[in-house]
């Protein structure tokens, strides 16, 4: 009788010790094994499923245009016309008026903007008012070609352009930019035209280069000197 209440306790204690143990939580494959019940935010990391590349390359389009209301200032060089100011002005349903200045004309452009493309829709010269549009009036606008298409990725092609570069180092007066992305075109004659553009402020540079068999290389340049913002 001893030897079987000996055993009894035994297994009494064994059952109370099962009872008090800690509840196992289960671990999704390739996560961190070492998580227990006691580390809940550890936990709750674990079965969390990271970004997809798809989100996190997002891309604003509006970060390739001048800030809302702002005035930009570009020096010229190579042309009486190569100096002039862009004066960009938001607009309803994700569309933006660009006005050029060149002092000779103004040129209005208007753009729309989706996540994958910046289209031209709206151009017209000897523009020397604001542009009005309701809403459905901008919507009804057919597509006059493409300005940018994203990813902005060496080899791309838009239209004439392709992007050469998309880390390039451009120096302004205004200041020194990196990842600059590079569109080029080839025109005729042996002529090369160049934008740059910087995320956050769009086009910071234009170049256009034209060299003739026996005559010095022709280039114009046009640069961000200034940015005046409301």
């Amino acid at each position: 009788m001893p030897r079987l209440l000996s055993c009894s306790l035994a297994l009494v204690l064994l059952l109370g010790a099962c009872g008090n143990e800690e509840p196992e939580v289960q671990i999704p494959p390739g996560s961190d094994t070492n998580i227990t019940a006691d580390d809940p935010e550890r936990a709750e990391e674990a079965v969390s499923e990271p970004a997809s590349e798809e989100e996190a390359a997002t891309v604003d389009p509006y970060d390739y245009f001048m800030p809302d209301g702002s005035t930009a200032s570009f020096l010229g060089e190579g042309n009486e016309y190569a100096s002039f100011t862009l004066r960009t002005v938001y607009l309803e349903g994700e569309h933006v008026a660009v006005y050029e200045d060149n002092g000779g004309t103004v040129a209005l452009r208007v753009y729309r903007l989706s996540e994958d493309a910046i289209e031209l829709v709206e151009e017209q010269v000897e523009f020397y008012e604001d542009y009005t549009a309701t809403r459905e009036e901008l919507e009804a606008l057919e597509p006059i070609r493409t300005y940018l298409t994203f990813p902005l990725e060496s080899g791309t092609v838009i239209g004439e352009r392709t992007v050469v570069e998309t880390d390039a180092t451009v120096e302004t007066p205004f200041k020194n930019f990196e990842q600059v992305v590079v569109l080029e075109r080839e025109g005729e004659e042996d002529s090369l035209s160049r934008s740059y553009f910087a995320e956050g402020y769009g086009e910071i540079k234009r170049e256009y280069r034209m060299q003739e068999e026996g005559q010095e290389e022709f280039v114009v340049t046009s640069v961000l000197e200034e940015l005046e913002t409301e």
